[in-house]
């Protein structure tokens, strides 16, 4: 026996025998999130108009310790919350919860409805979200980017990229968490950023 502990390539491959790999096997993801389901679970509710206004005061305001705010529609105050329940919006996980592909959360409707939150933006041009007021250097030309979900975005350039990774990143030394990795990824998955070696 070797004191070497790697073994060779073809050792390796003779090591197992011979095997073939049967055409019907096909690695799976661990991703459950399948952006077409979460579409068609969203349409499912009958409530599409409801949950974007939801998924813009989430996405632009935040949330968080089970709070969701409430936002105003024709001169009524209407809580998310319930809005959210009655959408089957799953709102109370534990941190690791394994997810069905359709399952809705605030996070995947801040991320279904991202295209329709940055629109909102660019059409209200006095208002802010909270990350841009509170974490960015607040440069207007980052104003419509810089919001919950909007790593998912495409068509991003590089100084949006920066600027969205700067946010997270002053969020996470803010409240001793670990998001930028995440949005990393994100970014590496879109060809934003190089994949880590």
């Amino acid at each position: 026996m070797s004191d070497n502990k790697y073994v060779a390539a073809q050792d390796l491959m003779r090591a197992f025998g011979v095997y073939e790999i049967d055409v019907t096997f096909e690695p799976m993801s661990q991703d459950s999130y399948n952006e077409v389901a979460i579409i068609e679970a969203i349409k499912a509710t009958g409530r599409v108009q409801e949950l974007l206004y939801c998924a813009i005061n989430m996405a632009c305001i935040g949330y968080g310790n089970k709070r969701f705010g409430n936002f105003k529609l024709a001169n009524l105050v209407k809580e998310i919350q319930p809005i959210l329940q009655a959408c089957g919006v799953k709102t109370t996980l534990a941190r690791d919860a394994k997810l069905s592909e359709s399952d809705l959360t605030p996070q995947r409707l801040c991320r279904a409805f991202r295209q329709h939150i940055k629109q909102y933006l660019a059409d209200h041009p006095t208002f802010t979200s909270y990350m841009f007021k509170k974490y960015s250097d607040q440069d207007l030309k980052f104003r419509t980017v810089l919001f919950r979900g909007s790593e998912y975005l495409d068509n991003l350039n590089q100084d949006e990229v920066a600027a969205i990774l700067h946010v997270y990143s002053q969020m996470e030394d803010r409240f001793s968490l670990n998001m930028s990795e995440r949005v990393r990824r994100v970014f590496q998955a879109k060809g934003y950023l190089a994949k880590n070696r």
